[in-house]
Formats: structure tokens, C-alpha cells, sequence
């Protein structure tokens, strides 16, 4: 009776230690979308794009290979004109430790370190891409994303809420509401 109930504390260690570490390293985030396609820009410029593993890249034939931050876990993609200016942009739905980046609120005094989602718009410029917007911690996070219109983007929640969204003056504004 004894040498269960010290493997059953063992296993309770065990699984006390692993089950943070596996955490932390993104075990148990949503699955990946792992695709690939080629896109026409603003510049007639042919870009391949690629999502394997939770990795983005993005490459052309005379530009060079753009590739999204070795941190963070590329959930899904989307290409859409969603600010309406008549140019395609690139919409990554990335989980990444931290809410912020180097440049965080002045109110906020240290970043977290979970996990968190974000949606990332890009620019394409000189053949490669910007950041146009750069979304903090997603409340409530997406379940799924689909261009709803040529400038709208559909956003499932976990809980199953169906949302519009657009581009207003300075992010994503939720249309539906």
C-alpha cells in the first residue's frame, strides 16, 4: 500500500513539473493551419507564402525571404486589402509570450511572460513587409478567421461568437455590434 501511494506522489511530481514546462513552451496552444499559396501584390510582384510548423515565411523571386520572429507560434494567415487602399495586406494570427513588445504602455510596468494571441497587418513595401498594426493580447481570442468582404474580416470566438471587424483610423473596430 505504501509503495503506491509513493508512485502516485511520484507520478503527482512528475506531472507538476511537466505540465508547466510543456505549457511554456506552447504545447498546448491551438493547432497550426499549415498551408501554402502564392500571392500578386500592389507591385505585381508574386510572393509565396508558407506556414509549417507555426513558422511564417514569405519569399519571391527577386525579393528577399521575409520570415516571422523565431518566438512566436503563427497560428493562421490571411491576405485582404483591410485597410481599403487598394493594396493587399498580410494578417498573421500569432501566439507569442508577452503582451507587449520593447515598447510597452507607460502605465504598464513589466510585460507578462504567457502566451498570448495577437493579430499582425503588414504592408508590402520594397519587397518586403512592414508592420502597419500590431494588435495586444486578443480578448476574446479567435477560434477561427475567414475575409468575410474585400475589406471585412469574420472572427470566431471559442464561446462560438460570430464578429465583424474593419479597419477604422487606427486598428481593427468590431462592425457587427
Amino acid at each position: 500500500m505504501k509503495q503506491k501511494i509513493g508512485w502516485l506522489l511520484y507520478a503527482v511530481v512528475l506531472a507538476g513539473v511537466a505540465v508547466p514546462l510543456l505549457w511554456a513552451r506552447g504545447v498546448f496552444l491551438p493547432p497550426v493551419n499549415d498551408r501554402s499559396e502564392t500571392v500578386s501584390f500592389a507591385d505585381d510582384t508574386a510572393v509565396s507564402l508558407t506556414l509549417a510548423h507555426g513558422h511564417f515565411t514569405a519569399s519571391g523571386e527577386n525579393a528577399s525571404t521575409w520570415k516571422s520572429d523565431p518566438g512566436w507560434r503563427v497560428q493562421d494567415y490571411l491576405t485582404m486589402d483591410i485597410d481599403r487602399d487598394g493594396a493587399t495586406e498580410l494578417l498573421l494570427l500569432v501566439w507569442r509570450r508577452g503582451n507587449y513588445g520593447p515598447s510597452r504602455p507607460f502605465w504598464v510596468k513589466r510585460n507578462d511572460t504567457g502566451w498570448s494571441q495577437h493579430i499582425f497587418i503588414y504592408d508590402r513595401q520594397n519587397g518586403t513587409f512592414a508592420p502597419q498594426w500590431m494588435s495586444s493580447q486578443l480578448r476574446p481570442e479567435v477560434a477561427r478567421w475567414a475575409v468575410a468582404s474585400t475589406d471585412e474580416l469574420f472572427i470566431l470566438t471559442p464561446e462560438g461568437d460570430k464578429t465583424l471587424w474593419q479597419w477604422g483610423q487606427w486598428g481593427l473596430v468590431r462592425t457587427d455590434t
